[in-house]
């Protein structure tokens, strides 16, 4: 009896056998880099198992202590399996860990890394413009000209080019023109200005009214304009249309018959 004794004794001072599963060494890692901000992404773990028996346990992820899931793991003597779960992190660094854990709830290993996730861009200010990229470019045109003829697409490109140019310098000249008619016309109302015109019937009362309604039409041709100068679909064909008028009537000036007298 008092060898037993002694021997249990022995065997609880005795440590444990660890658990053979464990990590990959740099095991943790994303499906993509660089990751933007709005972006999902997968979290991969590897796990090995160097033991004589198979493992069952789970992989559970938390961002900075703040769990993302768990995955289920099941791994054969001398086997190893990837893990991965879905994630939708917002900007900045995140310290993300995973744990193995045996069907106790023990954690067996833990592996941790750091992810940057950038920011998303922000679009662009209203207040900046940009006609060079507003205005569409001839570039489908001429395409469509050169399946028919390249000769003549050759030919047409510097033309289109300059075109394009030109199109684009108006496109600034016509959204200055429309940022002048809002600022003229912006919080004022006919109404209000030309009760003023009547009380006070002075010159500067009637030139306001006018230079109100000079600024309002404006507005509507400017931005009617700037359409049709920023379309290329629609400034094109109506280019050819004034072409082939214009061709039409000198033909037809210079095919009037001469009357002698």
């Amino acid at each position: 009896m008092r060898i037993t004794a002694w021997a249990l004794l022995l065997l609880a001072m005795l440590p444990l056998p660890a658990s053979a599963a464990g990590f990959a060494k740099e095991s943790l890692f994303l499906s993509k880099t660089p990751v933007t901000e709005g972006e999902t992404v997968l979290i991969h773990a590897v796990v090995a198992n160097e033991g004589a028996d198979k493992f069952t346990g789970s992989v559970k992820f938390a961002d900075e202590g703040v769990t993302i899931g768990s995955v289920a793991v099941t791994i054969s003597p001398g086997g190893a399996a990837a893990t991965s779960i879905s994630w939708k992190p917002g900007p900045g660094s995140h310290p993300v860990t995973a744990e193995l854990t045996d069907p106790a709830g023990a954690v067996v290993e833990k592996e941790s890394a750091t992810f940057k996730v950038d920011a998303k861009p922000k679009p662009a200010s209203s207040n900046t413009r940009s006609s060079a990229a507003a205005v569409e470019s001839s570039q489908d045109i001429q395409d469509g000209i050169e399946k028919y003829s390249p000769a003549a697409a050759n030919a047409a490109a510097p033309v289109f080019n300059a075109i394009d140019s030109a199109r684009s310098k108006a496109a600034d000249a016509l959204d200055s023109g429309i940022e002048w008619a809002k600022d003229t016309t912006g919080g004022k109302k006919p109404g209000e200005v030309l009760g003023a015109s009547t009380a006070d019937p002075s010159p500067s009362g009637i030139m306001g009214t006018l230079w109100f309604f000079l600024a309002t039409i404006s507005l509507y041709l400017f931005t009617i304009l700037r359409f049709l100068v920023g379309s290329a679909g629609i400034f094109y064909p109506l280019l050819a249309i004034l072409f082939f008028f214009v061709l039409w009537r000198t033909y037809k000036r210079f095919r009037r018959p001469s009357y002698a007298y």
